[in-house]
C-alpha cells in the first residue's frame, strides 16, 4: 500500500514539473500576415472617413477598437502613459516621468537620522549653483573646484568635530557639527552623480571605438584569407595533373580521375587554409 502511493505521489509531482522556459502568452497566436493585412484595411477605410480638411489622418477611436473582433484587438498597442500617469513597479509607486531617487534618498537619511542617531532637523541644502537643463549655469559651473572646496572643508569640519569631542562628547556642537559633514559629504556626492552623462557617453564612445578595431582586424583577416584561397586555387590550377598517354596512345587518367584528383586537391587546400 505504501508503495502504491509513493508511486502515485512521484507520478503526481512529474505532472507538476514546469517547463523550463514558460510558453509565450496565447494571444500570440493572433499575430499574423492574414490579421495584420485585415486591421490595415480597417484602418485604411477608417482614415478615409475620418479625414480632415487638412488631409490629417486620424487614428482608430476608442469606440472603433472596442468594435474590432478579438483577434484584431491585441494588434494593436495600448497607449503610452502621460507624463503625469502613476503606475506601480515592485509594489513602489512611480510616473512615466521618473522619480528623483536622490531626493528621496536623501529623505530616507534624514528619517533614518532622527531615528537611530538622533540628529533630528538635518535637511539636505545645496551647497552649489543649480546646474538644471534649463539654468546657464549648468555649462559652466566647474565641479571640480567644487568638490576640491567641499573637500577641504570636510577636513577642516572633521579636525574641529574631533577637538569637540575632546572637550565635551554631549555638546550639542558636536551634533551640528556632524551635520555640517553630512551636508557636505551629500553636495559631493550630488555633484559626482552630475558626470554619469560624460561617463555614460565616455563608454559608449570606448565601446564603439572596439568595434570598429575589431570589424577592421576581421575585414583585414577576410582579406588576407581571400588571398591565401587565391594563391592556394592559382597553384592547384596548376598542379592538376594532365591526362597521361600509354605508348600504344591509350589514355591512362581519363576525365572522371582527373575530377576526383582536383576534388582531393580542393579539399586538401581546405584544409590547409582552416588549419591556419
Amino acid at each position: 500500500m505504501a508503495d502504491q502511493q509513493l508511486q502515485q505521489q512521484q507520478e503526481e509531482d512529474e505532472d507538476l514539473k514546469l517547463p523550463f522556459f514558460p510558453p509565450p502568452p496565447p494571444f500570440y497566436q493572433h499575430f499574423t500576415i492574414e490579421n495584420k493585412e485585415r486591421l490595415k484595411e480597417i484602418e485604411n477605410e477608417a482614415v478615409i472617413d475620418t479625414l480632415t480638411e487638412d488631409d490629417n489622418a486620424a487614428k482608430l477611436s476608442a469606440e472603433q477598437i472596442l468594435a474590432l473582433p478579438t483577434e484584431l484587438r491585441y494588434l494593436i498597442p495600448p497607449a503610452p502613459p502621460a507624463d503625469d500617469g502613476e503606475f506601480k513597479v515592485f509594489g513602489t509607486v512611480t510616473s512615466a516621468r521618473g522619480s528623483d531617487a536622490f531626493e528621496k534618498t536623501m529623505e530616507w537619511i534624514s528619517r533614518t537620522l532622527a531615528v537611530d542617531y538622533t540628529l533630528e532637523g538635518w535637511k539636505y541644502e545645496q551647497l552649489y549653483p543649480s546646474t538644471s537643463a534649463s539654468s546657464s549655469a549648468s555649462a559652466s559651473i566647474d565641479r571640480q573646484r567644487y568638490l576640491f572646496r567641499f573637500l577641504r572643508s570636510i577636513l577642516i569640519a572633521y579636525i574641529e568635530l574631533l577637538g569637540i569631542v575632546a572637550i565635551n562628547p554631549t555638546s550639542e556642537q558636536k551634533n551640528q557639527k556632524l551635520k555640517d559633514i553630512l551636508t557636505m559629504v551629500t553636495n559631493m556626492h550630488a555633484l559626482i552623480n552630475e558626470y554619469r552623462p560624460h561617463q555614460a557617453r565616455e563608454t559608449l564612445i570606448l565601446e564603439m571605438e572596439r568595434q570598429v578595431e575589431r570589424k577592421k582586424r576581421e575585414i583585414e583577416g577576410v582579406r588576407k584569407m581571400k588571398e591565401r584561397v587565391g594563391e592556394v586555387l592559382e597553384g592547384f590550377g596548376r598542379e592538376i595533373p594532365a591526362e597521361k598517354v600509354a605508348e600504344d596512345g591509350e589514355v591512362v587518367i581519363g576525365e572522371e580521375e582527373r575530377r576526383r584528383e582536383a576534388q582531393r586537391g580542393m579539399w586538401q587546400a581546405l584544409d590547409e587554409v582552416l588549419g591556419q
